[in-house]
């Protein structure tokens, strides 16, 4: 079944978070004129999140481990570095990611954005992503997204008599969600993902259950079904590390963007054949012989 590009809606959010300024004033001579206010810091201050998950897409079992580590440059400006690692189909699948971007937390995100994948399978499979970012924050919903190139490389391996082939070609990708916050600490999304030449409807939901000195523990699941074999579903645990106590919706905006673990799917590039026999061997009965 082809989806086309599918339309997004969802539902949302019950609170907003706080614009990061703070006034700054001069300590010079009354006869000078006020300093200029400080601007809306991209990231309050170092922070970052690990997380755990398992389920299942394609068909075939993943589970595995995720952390983000967010900083601030300058002001309206900040960085972050994703890395995770995951069994997938019982072989390694790693993705290492970055985010470069400006925000403002009143109001939104923009910034590059790119990522390289590994899958143990076939004598190796790889993948790299790289576009723009951006986030729009408009009362209780957010509206964020990732776009831009995908390429690859191509492979195959012959695996129980059969000839195992994965392309990845060099085409658009995206990946968006429209959330809403029902209250503070509790997100749900809709979204659309087009990875590995395959359009898919995304949905999931995230739940923050505070801690204290800075930590949040929070339960989030994520399901997608799409052409071909893209459906799944995968859930876990993850822990947000920052610099105070905030509600979820305020780590959202303030503290680290988006993992969006593109990754997953990769083994939509994949296709089987019957397999040849080697030099100096004969087809026979669905194996192969020496020749004489």
């Amino acid at each position: 079944m082809r989806f086309g590009k599918v339309l997004l809606c969802s539902a949302v959010v019950f609170a907003a978070a706080g614009l990061i300024s703070a006034p700054a004033r001069s300590a010079d001579l009354p006869t000078k004129a006020p300093a200029m206010t400080g601007c809306a810091q991209a990231v309050d201050g170092l922070n970052g999140k690990l997380a755990g998950y398992g389920g299942s897409l394609e068909n075939k079992g993943l589970y595995g481990g995720s952390g983000s580590l967010a900083l601030p440059l300058a002001c309206e400006f900040g960085a972050q570095v994703d890395g995770s690692g995951a069994s997938f189909d019982s072989r390694f699948l790693g993705t290492v990611a970055g985010h470069l971007f400006w925000r403002n937390p009143a109001k939104g995100l923009l910034g590059i954005y790119g990522s390289y994948t590994s899958w143990d399978q076939a004598g190796g499979v790889h993948a790299s992503h790289i576009g723009g970012e951006g986030e729009y924050y408009f009362g209780q919903w957010t509206l964020q997204g990732v776009a831009g190139i995908e390429s690859g490389n191509n492979t195959s391996a012959v695996i129980g008599g059969l000839t195992q082939t994965y392309d990845v070609k060099t085409r658009f990708f995206d990946q968006v969600n429209l959330a809403y916050y029902l209250q503070d600490n509790f997100k749900v999304y809709v979204g659309h993902r087009y990875l590995y030449g395959q359009n898919a409807l995304a949905a999931g939901g995230e739940w923050g259950l505070p801690m204290s000195h800075g930590i949040m523990a929070a339960l989030f699941v994520e399901g997608r079904v799409g052409e071909h074999d893209d459906h799944g579903i995968w859930g876990g645990l993850r822990v947000y590390f920052g610099q105070k106590d905030k509600t979820l919706i305020r780590r959202h905006r303030e503290d680290d963007p988006a993992d969006w673990n593109d990754g997953f799917g990769i083994s939509n590039t994949g296709s089987t054949s019957p397999a040849g026999c080697p030099p100096n061997f004969h087809p026979f009965n669905g194996g192969c012989l020496p020749n004489d």
